[in-house]
């Protein structure tokens, strides 16, 4: 089972729902923006970690793990506000306009967690994406991430408005990793054959390049008793996908 972030606040917590609920099979789990929410996003993660230990379940942030010849690929890859060709306003925006950066901590609580953090992350995961792709493996892999990897279908006003570069806070455009690339002196880049994101809240299933890439997020809810379903009517609860 793989869970691609946003299941509840606070790391540990998702940990042992997952334990509770999800006893009979592996789980990997990455962490998504509201995991920190209340608290230190480092700190929660390692209490996550502590509390995944030995078990079924496999809490990961740049870390991978391998199922028989398949291997898992694992980062919150939270974005470069990079979208739209003005970084620094796109960065501006979603530090005013996000509760990522004003619910999450970082530096053990010192510091309120800001874009400038989230950038810093983004590339560490980057970095961390490209050298897997470039290592030999013994069959498929998977890439799973929270925040989205592809360049959505966004058609900007002249200026662009606010709301519109918000967009930038929850995609990247990875899409160059989706594609071969030759050795750089660093082996040659094989993309994913599968790419997995949550965040967005949306049903996406296409390939791009040589990389089939998913998202099934339920999005909120269903906030009972008022309302009966997710947010997200395409969420389909029984996916499965084979590699």
């Amino acid at each position: 089972m793989i869970v691609a972030g946003d299941l509840i606040p606070r790391m540990e917590r998702g940990v042992k729902w997952l334990q509770d609920r999800v006893p009979d099979r592996p789980v990997i789990y990455c962490s998504g923006n509201h995991e920190a929410y209340g608290t230190d996003i480092d700190r929660t993660f390692e209490k996550a970690k502590a509390a995944a230990a030995g078990t079924n379940v496999h809490a990961l942030e740049n870390e991978t793990v391998r199922f028989g010849n398949v291997t898992f690929v694992v980062c919150a890859l939270w974005t470069d506000f990079a979208l739209f060709g003005d970084q620094p306003r796109e960065m501006a925006i979603a530090g005013d306009r996000m509760n990522d950066f004003k619910k999450i901590r970082t530096r053990r609580y010192a510091q309120r967690f800001r874009p400038s953090h989230a950038l810093t992350r983004h590339r560490q995961s980057r970095v961390f994406l490209e050298a897997e792709l470039r290592k030999d493996r013994p069959g498929p892999l998977v890439i799973v991430t929270h925040h989205a990897c592809r360049r959505p279908e966004v058609r900007l006003s002249d200026p662009p408005k606010p709301d519109e570069l918000l967009t930038a806070a929850f995609y990247s455009d990875l899409m160059d990793l989706m594609v071969p690339a030759p050795d750089d002196g660093r082996g040659a880049l094989r993309p994913a054959d599968l790419w997995l994101y949550g965040h967005t809240h949306e049903s996406f299933d296409a390939v791009i390049g040589e990389t089939r890439v998913v998202s099934n997020a339920k999005g909120y809810g269903p906030w009972l008793p008022r309302e009966r379903t997710w947010d997200n009517p395409d969420f389909n609860e029984k996916l499965i996908i084979e590699i």
